[in-house]
């Protein structure tokens, strides 16, 4: 059954599904990325005990790792969680993003043309840094709900943003029409609590079509804070 380890997968994978153009061209390959629970009050929890509780929920790594494979207008993850392993996949027929647990006839659904917290700005920021030995500036979205930042390198992973006009889910329309590329790190803060996600490694090469393939299921669930 559907568990919390979703619930924090849909808030943090929603807002980086896209197609990519890496050094001009279209890119094709995959990207992994390290997905963290942040720390909400230093002064109340303290790091050992943070720590401990993310040992819990994601074991030993005490994080996500997640590889995302891209080719053209496809995408699915593969999402380590520690303790349990699962999938999303976007489909470009249905508009929706399908979400699964390794081994589980069960999954989950968002409407990407669908969101429940209103866009209100994105902006430029004097934040800066370097990832992957890429030098990133950094925007800052804010809605209804919550902020987040983005580090990006236009000059990377570059995309067409007309292909997610009305990709409302994780305000993703909206970053693709300002940054025109993917982000390499996004902090997010909000009412489940705030995340850091950073790329920590990238490969472009031919992604069989096969690997997009979404499985048939027994039973699917529509999110129900979508």
């Amino acid at each position: 059954m559907m568990n919390n380890f979703f619930k924090f997968s849909l808030v943090t994978i929603g807002i980086i599904f896209s197609i990519t153009k890496s050094f001009g061209q279209i890119f094709e390959g995959w990207i992994t990325y390290k997905i963290e629970a942040v720390n909400p009050d230093t002064t109340l929890i303290d790091d050992s005990t943070w720590q401990l509780s993310m040992k819990e929920v994601f074991g030993e790594q005490k994080h996500i790792i997640q590889r995302c494979y891209y080719k053209r207008n496809r995408y699915i993850a593969d999402i380590n969680a520690g303790k349990q392993n699962g999938w999303q996949a976007y489909n470009v027929t249905d508009k929706l993003l399908y979400s699964w647990n390794d081994n589980n006839d069960t999954a989950i659904t968002v409407d990407t043309k669908k969101s429940l917290d209103p866009f209100l700005e994105i902006k430029d920021n004097d934040m800066t840094d370097t990832i992957l030995d890429i030098p990133c500036k950094s925007v800052t979205l804010t809605s209804r709900f919550g902020q987040m930042t983005l580090w990006y390198n236009t000059d990377y992973f570059k995309i067409d943003s007309t292909l997610f006009e009305g990709y409302k889910y994780g305000h993703w329309e909206q970053i693709a029409k300002r940054i025109g590329c993917l982000p390499l790190k996004i902090r997010q803060e909000g009412l489940n609590g705030s995340t850091l996600q950073t790329a920590i490694s990238y490969k472009k090469e031919s992604i069989n079509d096969d690997i997009f393939k979404i499985p048939e299921f027994k039973t699917v669930i529509k999110n129900p804070i979508n």
